[in-house]
């Protein structure tokens, strides 16, 4: 809820609910993944979140605000999971079939005996638009991380520091679709012009929320004018 750029972002009203609610109930159309929960903070702020969950019957861990690494690998630990997707809570839009396909493609490695995979993922150049994709990480580098990295920055970028070290961490990109590559629509929200692209396009499909991400891209290519509303603040995946 202490978002410095749009603060309350994860409970605005997005034609009629929630985001965080919206982003929760398509996640729960992931076919591969057991369960869906809310990391947030434990700060007084956030109770907001935890309440809304209990509410809507979302299971919530609650952790360090500024030790993402620390938050992330309890609510890891409490549920016993060997590996887990990371969705970050202000992507209303993302897509749950790229999770299933993140699921498979680290399992079916997995299979191989790649015992240094860390991390799956489809947010790059050739991935999925920017605010729709999502990282498959395994708990071992969580707990590597945990072990070893310091400072709220160094913990908050586990991810980026796995990836600057593909010799002691296996890191893949998963490409999107061609159907639904387009590197220069924004679908975060970070900004009020954010938040308002997400209500046009939520208009756009009556309050739905199992709209598929070839739908959305559909809706975007048939109104240019709508990803013209926060393009300027963005910038492209920059590999």
């Amino acid at each position: 809820m202490g978002s410095r750029r749009l603060p309350g972002k994860a409970l605005a009203e997005i034609a009629g609910k929630p985001l965080l609610q919206r982003l929760c109930s398509r996640m729960e159309q992931c076919r591969l993944a057991d369960e869906v929960i809310v990391a947030t903070s434990d700060q007084r702020e956030d109770d907001a979140i935890s309440d809304a969950c209990a509410y809507w019957g979302f299971p919530v861990f609650r952790g360090p605000a500024k030790d993402l690494t620390t938050r992330l690998l309890g609510a890891v630990k409490a549920t016993k999971l060997d590996a887990f997707v990371r969705v970050t809570a202000d992507n209303p839009l993302t897509d749950p079939f790229g999770i299933d396909t993140l699921i498979e493609t680290f399992l079916t490695i997995k299979r191989t005996r790649e015992n240094n995979l860390a991390i799956v993922h489809n947010m790059h150049k050739r991935g999925y638009p920017y605010g729709t994709g999502a990282e498959c990480i395994s708990r071992a580098l969580l707990e590597f991380c945990d072990e070893h990295l310091s400072g709220d920055e160094e913990r908050e970028n586990f991810a980026w520091f796995a990836k600057q070290h593909p010799k002691q961490f296996k890191c893949i990109k998963s490409d999107a679709p061609p159907h639904v590559l387009r590197p220069q629509y924004f679908l975060t929200v970070d900004y009020a012009e954010d938040l308002a692209l997400q209500r046009e396009i939520y208009r756009h499909f009556s309050g739905r929320d199992d709209m598929g991400l070839a739908e959305i891209v559909e809706c975007l290519d048939a109104n240019p004018a709508l990803p013209k509303l926060n393009f300027h603040l963005h910038s492209q995946f920059a590999e």
